[in-house]
């Protein structure tokens, strides 16, 4: 998600969409800022070196691979102030609201205002967003039910993912499916409304649907 958001970026770039770029620069940087701070909180007992060496992994983007290697061995570091998978899902959220769901939102928009000039890797860059965000949001959800200490504390709501390994990777599969079709159809709503004019935005989603959900 990352490598093609760049790509997209030189792109406006090139074609003279400066804010755009800027703007798409701005939630990688934002998204990466959120996942430094958490290193601060997670590792600043644990001595220079290592604080470092994890905000060199947010840096290089490998955050979500060592993350997912650390869940999977049950990594314990006796020094960090977050257990493993609390570490995942903050990285996550802030992949989430500063890159991915934005980024899909801006670069729908961007296509919108001229699909003739956008090329088919414009389309290729929301795909692997929207698909990143489904599988992002699948993986959060899945790894908190089958987490053994969440579904003993509170089983009646944790333990719809089957035990079953075969069911359990169609589960993840169906659910990486949905959130990824939520979130391009949400985008695209919200696209469409910027495109028709700012003031459409906020009285529709911003001064609807969000003062009503809170």
């Amino acid at each position: 998600d990352a490598t093609t958001d760049i790509y997209v970026i030189t792109t406006y770039y090139r074609d003279g969409l400066y804010g755009q770029a800027r703007a798409l620069l701005l939630m990688i940087s934002l998204s990466l800022f959120g996942q430094i701070l958490s290193c601060f909180a997670s590792y600043a007992k644990s001595g220079r070196i290592v604080l470092m060496k994890e905000i060199l992994n947010v840096l290089l983007f490998l955050r979500p691979a060592v993350d997912a290697f650390r869940i999977s061995t049950n990594y314990e570091n006796e020094d960090s102030t977050m257990d493993p998978l609390s570490e995942m899902v903050i990285n996550k959220v802030s992949e989430l609201g500063g890159e991915s769901i934005p980024g899909c939102v801006l670069q729908l928009y961007v296509y919108l205002k001229d699909p003739k000039g956008a090329n088919g890797f414009a389309l290729f860059s929301i795909g692997i967003s929207a698909l990143t965000t489904g599988f992002t949001s699948a993986m959060i959800a899945f790894d908190f039910d089958v987490d053994v200490l969440r579904r003993r504390v509170q089983s009646k709501f944790y333990g719809y993912i089957p035990d079953d390994n075969g069911l359990r990777g169609r589960c993840f599969v169906l659910m990486t499916v949905i959130s990824g079709l939520h979130n391009f159809s949400r985008s695209v709503g919200v696209s469409l409304l910027a495109v028709s004019g700012g003031r459409w935005l906020v009285m529709s989603f911003v001064g609807g649907e969000i003062v009503v959900y809170l």
